[in-house]
């Protein structure tokens, strides 16, 4: 599955949907927060939807699982990987930090589980996979020197106005995270129809690096990969 991933193998994630049954897959697509929104305080969100699997047509979960077919927005998207970063745990956003009164007085906001929908172990495996990604996979273009990054590419097919199957267009994004088994961000980039090159591969990990390496080096994050080399990939 690691290859999987690497590899960003369709038939090998219709494979796996295959294996969880349409029951298991569509449960967890709502556990990671999707088709719902995200209660984050800004105006206007909407939930995105994954309404066509209630039809529960074999098409519709073989292309849903690998992300096509249903709707999420960026910060779903963005907050469900988080969940592997958080241990398992899926958070809820939240933009405004603290609120000062006129007193002086400070209202701060503070981090909210929204529930567990992993666990612990499970978040680790998938964070070595993703590390693996960026290493050996099409994105080791976003790896920064030093550090193991984890993060994964997305190309997906534009839907046609009209709603009958799909344009030329593409979407491009990248996710990621870093230090990996240590993280202090997490990165979402989306290109929307991009001209001249058909794969997120070949237009976002560089631009994640880029970023990447800028925020470690402003917060002055140490390197982790020295020290953790050893024992991260013994499992894989």
């Amino acid at each position: 599955m690691t290859q999987v991933l690497e590899q960003s193998l369709n038939t090998g994630a219709v494979y796996v949907g295959n294996l969880l049954g349409k029951e298991k897959f569509k449960i967890n697509l709502k556990k990671f927060g999707f088709g719902e929104k995200t209660g984050i305080d800004l105006p206007g969100e909407v939930a995105g939807s994954i309404s066509n699997l209630s039809s529960l047509r074999d098409i519709d979960y073989a292309t849903a699982s690998f992300g096509q077919g249903i709707s999420v927005t960026p910060l779903q998207l963005a907050m469900a990987v988080s969940a592997i970063a958080n241990e398992g745990k899926l958070m809820k956003p939240y933009i405004v930090d603290k609120i000062i009164d006129e007193s002086g007085a400070e209202i701060k906001n503070q981090p909210e589980i929204k529930r567990e929908v992993m666990r612990k172990e499970t978040a680790e495996i998938l964070t070595k996979m993703l590390v693996s990604v960026v290493r050996i996979g099409y994105d080791n273009r976003a790896g920064v020197k030093g550090y193991f990054v984890a993060g994964k590419t997305g190309t997906a097919q534009v839907p046609k106005s009209d709603g009958r199957g799909y344009s030329d267009k593409v979407t491009h994004s990248f996710v990621g995270f870093a230090p990996a088994f240590n993280p202090r961000f997490l990165i979402f980039i989306q290109l929307n129809e991009p001209s001249g090159n058909r794969f997120a591969a070949n237009t976002l990990p560089a631009s994640f690096r880029n970023l990447a390496e800028y925020i470690l080096n402003y917060y002055e994050v140490p390197p982790d990969e020295k020290y953790r080399a050893l024992s991260i990939f013994a499992s894989l």
